[in-house]
């Protein structure tokens, strides 16, 4: 039995010698048939890691209260060890499950925020905040390349103006206000009330370290408090970024605009707000109707009496629209053109005493809006609003160019 034995594992070594020389034989000709990087290639390809872009997502977080629009949160496609370096919260799986869709929240006062795409939420969220300490957050931009921040408010409710009488013309007693390191941007106005659903476009700057802070000041009695703001950073070469002197940029052939605190009706519109409304001229488009939306006092600035006045009428609280007329047929700008509007009706006609369509055919597409600083601020020329003077909502419906 031993010499059997011993005959076997002799063969079984020749066998493995074989097999090692032939590996070895292979291997030298794949060696002279093929060049150090493609073996390079071929062999590391089986370890390789696997890399994805950094793109938006869309997470499992949810929006508080809804949001205005989609209830789920954006967020940036991470892979899990980087969204926890940043900081971020992994929610949902992204890259074919290689990555986590990582979104960042924000909500202690002093904070500072680094990511694109950053959910900025009040102290105690998803509670209203109940104190009376300034809250603020510090912008800082994400890549040398941002030129402009677009704040969307998801959820924004704050102590609007005090009286249903309008004694203090839309004075707010809560603020919040937006800065800019290099004061690029004066067209921010001070907000406050309901504004859930509204947007803005701000400039911070060429510079690399250039900064943008967002501050909540509260004056008034306690109330309900809360916000939800998704801060995004364009790139200076953004293709779709609001065009200059436009705080707030929509796009599509119909839509609907509504001044700050339009939502409330027992209170006034904002005092000592001037901004523009800017609207894309799509492709194939020529002109712009704009009529008052369906709701109660949907047109309301200066409200003296129930009727509507025009340009040189129009000198306190109105809105512009240059160049506008009652005529939107065929692209024609139309022959009587007016500048501004006012009043309790938005028409052509001053003294109008009903609504009617606002044609206009000189783009770009822009609606001012414009209303005195409140009597509080010791401004000799300015006026109480007027009960029930509740602010604009206008919708707008694009009409196609002549052939």
């Amino acid at each position: 039995q031993f010499p059997f034995n011993l005959n076997l594992s002799i063969e079984l070594r020749m066998y493995k010698l074989l097999i090692i020389l032939s590996i070895s034989l292979l291997f030298i000709d794949f060696s002279k048939s093929t060049s150090k990087n493609d073996r390079d290639g071929k062999f590391l390809s089986l370890f390789s890691i696997v890399q994805f872009k950094n793109e938006a997502c869309r997470s499992t977080s949810t929006i508080s209260n809804g949001g205005s629009g989609s209830t789920s949160r954006n967020g940036t496609c991470y892979t899990d060890v980087e969204c926890t370096n940043k900081g971020g919260l992994a929610a949902g799986q992204c890259a074919a499950g290689f990555g986590v869709c990582c979104v960042f929240l924000v909500s202690s006062s002093g904070s500072t925020i680094r990511e694109n795409c950053t959910y900025v939420t009040n102290p105690g969220f998803p509670n209203a905040y109940t104190g009376s300490t300034a809250v603020s957050y510090t912008i800082n931009k994400a890549h040398i390349d941002i030129c402009k921040l677009r704040l969307d408010f998801e959820s924004f409710t704050t102590n609007g103006p005090s009286s249903s009488e309008e004694v203090d013309g839309g004075k707010c007693v809560d603020t919040f206000m937006i800065t800019t390191s290099t004061l690029v941007d004066q067209s921010v106005p001070t907000i406050c009330g309901q504004n859930t659903g509204q947007h803005v476009y701000i400039d911070i700057g060429n510079g690399e370290s250039d900064t943008a802070q967002m501050r909540f000041n509260f004056m008034g009695d306690s109330g309900v408090r809360m916000w939800e703001i998704k801060v995004s950073q364009l790139k200076c070469d953004a293709p779709f970024s609001a065009p200059p002197g436009c705080l707030q940029y929509h796009e599509g052939l119909t839509g609907k605009l509504t001044t700050f605190n339009f939502p409330v009706t027992d209170t006034s519109h904002l005092a000592d707000q001037r901004y523009s409304i800017c609207i894309r001229q799509e492709s194939g488009f020529c002109c712009i109707r704009y009529k008052v939306c369906s709701e109660p006092n949907a047109f309301s600035l200066w409200v003296k009496e129930a009727k509507a006045m025009i340009d040189t009428g129009c000198t306190l609280d109105f809105i512009g629209i240059e160049g506008s007329s009652s005529d939107c047929t065929c692209g024609a700008p139309g022959l009587n053109l007016s500048d501004r509007y006012c009043g309790a009706k938005l028409n052509t006609q001053a003294m109008a005493e009903v609504n009617a369509p606002i044609c206009d055919c000189t783009p770009p597409f822009r609606v001012n809006i414009v209303t005195d600083a409140d009597v509080d601020a010791g401004d000799m020329g300015a006026t109480k609003n007027m009960a029930k003077s509740r602010g604009v909502c206008l919708t707008w419906s694009q009409t196609r160019c002549c052939s």
